[in-house]
């Protein structure tokens, strides 16, 4: 996995995630905790709806996935309504996040200047064991 981030960020990889998994909708580990308010304070996630639908819910948008030019994402509003209920969807579920998001995220954090002391949140013990990777 050496150079995938090339630096600090390495460490909250899994070991098998290859350097393609932006896209990698499979979930073979359980994360440490992040700090999704801090996310989106700093633009790496938005809450958003696609637009054209009437779902309820949200989709979780990177600044990765708004990166590439004709990105559909970038179309698609910000939902401030839906974010209590994401934050909390995400903080609360472990396994919320695929491989590819949680990889998008962490090179959204990056780009912007985050550390991983403010993008991770410390981990919790919960029923003698550990929760989250890292």
């Amino acid at each position: 996995m050496a150079g995938l981030l090339a630096d600090e960020w390495e460490k909250y990889l899994p070991p098998d995630l290859p350097e393609t998994a932006y896209s990698d909708l499979s979930k073979k580990i359980s994360y440490q905790p992040m700090n999704f308010q801090r996310l989106l304070d700093a633009g790496a996630i938005r809450i958003t709806q696609p637009s054209g639908t009437n779902e309820e819910g949200f989709s979780l948008v990177s600044k990765w996935n708004d990166s590439f030019k004709d990105s559909a994402t970038k179309a698609w509003e910000d939902k401030p309504e839906a974010y209590k209920a994401a934050i909390n969807a995400l903080t609360k579920n472990n396994d919320f996040l695929y491989d590819g998001k949680y990889r998008q995220i962490l090179w959204s954090a990056k780009q912007l200047g985050l550390s991983p002391q403010e993008v991770f949140m410390k981990k919790r013990r919960e029923e003698g064991g550990l929760l989250g990777g890292g």
